[in-house]
């Protein structure tokens, strides 16, 4: 189910996992840990009290973060896009969602924190306009730029290329278009890849 008890039950179960196969790292995607809400709110408040219970789970079997990430793919909301939304709202939820994961990643100790874009892309041509949507997806990016030094977060920011996942095209989908990407946006440096 996708109640918080089986959330907490699989975190158990996951720590076990680790243990037993000898694993010492680990990463997630935010909806992993916690299911989704009725609001962004409710939201945030399950996934800290998932995270509450991973951090003394994980702590006391010795296992560690290597990234997080939020997963801005998954729900119906995402179909157009998260930073590449043409909708303010879903950019808008995308970016409080960014910030929320990165917050528990370095709650977490986490080394990185990963950018998946499975939905930064189109379907059509027809339906799109690319070059906004690039200035998009740059803002988002800086925004997260500035919230890891906020934060104080000293993991590595990545962008993992996803190539045809699942759109026809996708922005970031394989390293050299990202490069490029970020050099044009004046993110290189600030960003690196995740393959």
């Amino acid at each position: 189910s996708s109640s918080v008890d089986n959330a907490l039950r699989r975190v158990d179960a996951f720590v076990e996992f680790l243990t037993k196969c000898q694993i010492d790292w680990y990463c997630f995607h935010d909806r992993d840990l916690a299911p989704e809400c009725a609001t962004l709110r409710e939201s945030n408040a399950t996934l800290d009290r998932v995270v509450q219970h991973l951090a003394a789970q994980t702590k006391a079997a010795g296992k560690h973060l290597l990234w997080g990430t939020a997963c801005l793919f998954a729900h119906p909301r995402y179909l157009a896009g998260a930073g590449t939304s043409p909708s303010v709202q879903v950019f808008a939820h995308a970016a409080a969602q960014v910030k929320k994961a990165m917050e528990v990643t370095h709650q977490l100790g986490g080394q990185g924190y990963v950018f998946w874009g499975g939905r930064e892309g189109y379907t059509s041509l027809l339906t799109k306009d690319m070059p906004r949507d690039l200035r998009h997806l740059a803002s988002l990016l800086h925004m997260a730029a500035a919230w890891k030094k906020e934060l104080g977060f000293s993991g590595q920011l990545y962008i993992e290329p996803k190539p045809r996942e699942p759109s026809v095209h996708q922005y970031d989908y394989d390293a050299a278009t990202v490069l490029a990407f970020l050099r044009e946006h004046g993110l290189l440096g600030t960003f690196t890849l995740n393959i």
